[in-house]
């Protein structure tokens, strides 16, 4: 449970580090009240028109224009410019917000390896010795069985 109010957590502490795109060049570009050419045009963007990306899902971009104006628009119709630095200065307190989301990821991860039991190729080892052991054992007695009967006579 603290692992994931951890991570609500750093979703809402996070500055805003929103990609852009543009509209590429050579075409107009319907922006659109939802992800599919048969939803209501909001308005229709000139190429080179700056958008911030709101989300991103299947070929379709959630955007917001310098105007306000939030819409989708195909992913293939636009130039998505990744923003690398924040808008904002850097919390501290994120770096070690950061630190501890990390430190239990790999406990998480710890505890998953202990409760899996052992590895696959050790199960399938026993149980393919178990296997020749049986055959053995049964070739064994199977060849006892005869000797006795046939009382040692060959065939």
């Amino acid at each position: 449970m603290r692992f994931l109010s951890l991570i609500a957590l750093m979703i809402l502490v996070e500055p805003s580090w929103a990609d852009t795109a543009t509209v590429a060049e050579g075409t107009r570009v319907n922006l659109r009240s939802g992800r599919s050419e048969t939803y209501r045009i909001i308005r229709s963007l000139d190429p080179g028109t700056k958008v911030d990306i709101v989300h991103d899902d299947n070929g379709y971009v959630h955007v917001k224009t310098a105007a306000g104006e939030v819409g989708w628009l195909p992913a293939r119709m636009i130039n998505i410019e990744e923003n690398t630095s924040p808008t904002t200065k850097p919390d501290p307190k994120l770096a070690s917000l950061q630190a501890e989301l990390s430190q239990m990821s790999a406990e998480l991860v710890q505890s998953q390896r202990r409760q899996n039991g052992p590895a696959p190729w050790v199960v399938g080892s026993i149980g393919l010795g178990g296997l020749i052991l049986g055959i053995l054992l049964g070739i064994g007695g199977l060849h006892a069985y005869y000797q006795r009967r046939l009382k040692g006579l060959r065939i």
